[in-house]
């Protein structure tokens, strides 16, 4: 029997050539729930190079936006100074959280009477980087302005013709509602990638809503103990006035950009803490994928199951990011580092011997660390009986590849948990190639 090691290399900070470029757009001063996917958007900032916050709303709405800020900008800017008076401690517990003058430099108005929005969207895709740019428009309605890319892309397809337009597209991907007219379904080219983190409406449920049905809890969590109280000035600015409770329609925008080991954006059905997503039907031969996909996990198939089986690992850490607004590096808890040996993608035979082995996995604050390993059959092109992972709790395991009459891909997701307060884990995935046995 064939034996090979099967690393997946060191789960450690993110390269900065390997950092996403991303850009969001907010209505904030609309529906509440826009600032509280920006008090969790502040605390990953330090996972991305954060080209640009716009706001887009001029005016809050009454009666059901409370915030004492009544335009759009003035919201954002209060987060921004409350995400400044945490920043010296945020730095302890990770170097790369921008600064808040660099953020305040970077947020802009993207209202109708004013360009800065669409200055800000051509000049980051423009930029000498050889990086895409990810924008993220978390939906905008009634009172607020159209979104700025739209009104780049209006703008360089009318100075810059159907090349430099295409040119400038290419240039994009997106994880975003869609609020960017005929530039998403009718002008050619399409994006390159756009992730629909919103829709579509299943059982009559939108997806975005079931972010707030499926974490609102999750793990315990409760966001007066873990937001709102004792917690810094960022987090004192949650609302609570939502529809939903703990809504964050559209924390899954950028939820899904967030590297946690387990996802890949260009790839939407392999998994992410904001679900997992399959082709948008609507779109026929375009790289479009919204939220259609099953997972089947502890004895159920739904698309709620894609999501709700990361909940507890996300809201932990968003618990512990605001941890790190009030407590040093030594009383604070981070994610353990998954380190395992060889390659992130092999070709074997079936029949062959995978010997896995994360026993070099690290904590940085020294915790205990649990293993799990898994196939995440719902991410891999078999579908036949699935092999057993033996030792799957152990930091080496193994399993034996499965007889296939054609190439197939089986993806063992690796699952790093510590006993720290609150537990944390991060993940690394592995994508076999199984190739038909050999015959003498």
């Amino acid at each position: 029997m064939l034996v090979f090691i099967l690393s997946l290399g060191i789960s450690g900070n993110v390269r900065a050539d390997d950092r996403l470029r991303v850009i969001i757009e907010t209505d904030a001063g609309g529906d509440p729930d826009d600032e509280q996917s920006l008090v969790r958007f502040l605390l990953y900032s330090n996972e991305w190079d954060v080209e640009g916050i716009i706001a887009n709303r001029p005016k809050a709405r009454d009666k059901e936006n409370l915030n004492p800020q009544r335009t759009g900008l003035g919201i954002v800017q209060a987060q921004l100074n409350a995400y400044g008076e945490c920043y010296p401690n945020l730095r302890q517990h990770d170097r790369r959280y921008p600064t808040l003058g660099y953020l305040e430099q970077h947020t802009v108005a993207g209202y109708e009477d004013v360009v800065d929005g669409v200055t800000l969207v051509i000049a980051a895709v423009d930029k000498p980087d050889p990086r895409p740019v990810w924008f993220c428009n978390w939906g905008t309605d009634n009172g607020a302005a159209s979104s700025c890319l739209k009104r780049a892309l209006d703008q360089i397809l009318r100075e810059r013709g159907q090349g430099g337009y295409t040119k400038f597209k290419s240039r994009l991907r997106l994880s975003s509602y869609d609020k960017f007219g005929e530039h998403t379904d009718k002008l050619e080219p399409p994006f390159p990638i756009w992730i629909d983190t919103f829709r579509p409406e299943i059982g009559g449920k939108r997806w975005y809503h079931q972010f707030s049905a499926i974490t609102a809890t999750a793990g315990g969590f409760d966001v007066r103990r873990d937001v709102l109280k004792d917690h810094g000035p960022l987090g004192a600015l949650y609302p609570t006035n939502t529809t939903h409770p703990q809504k964050e329609g559209d924390t899954m925008a950028f939820l899904y950009l967030v590297p946690t080991g387990m996802n890949d954006p260009e790839h939407p059905n392999w998994g992410s803490w904001a679900g997992r997503y399959g082709q948008n039907e609507t779109c026929p031969g375009r790289p479009y994928y919204w939220a259609n996909q099953q997972d089947t996990w502890q004895g159920s198939a739904s698309r709620e199951n894609t999501l709700r089986r990361w909940s507890a690992d996300l809201q932990n850490d968003f618990r512990a990011r605001l941890d790190w607004c009030v407590k040093d590096l030594a009383h604070a808890n981070h994610p353990p580092q998954p380190r395992v040996k060889g390659d992130t993608m092999r070709t074997i035979s079936a029949g062959q011997l995978v010997e896995l082995d994360a026993s070099d996995s690290m904590d940085p604050d020294g915790n205990s660390l649990r293993f799990h390993w898994l196939i995440y059959g719902e991410a891999g092109g078999y579908k036949g009986a699935m092999p057993q992972i033996q030792n799957a709790d152990s930091a080496k395991a193994s399993l034996v590849a499965p007889a296939v009459a054609s190439e197939q891909t089986i993806h063992v997701l690796l699952i790093v948990s510590d006993d720290g307060s609150p537990s944390l884990c991060r993940y690394q995935r592995a994508i076999l190639r199984i190739m038909p046995a050999v015959r003498p």
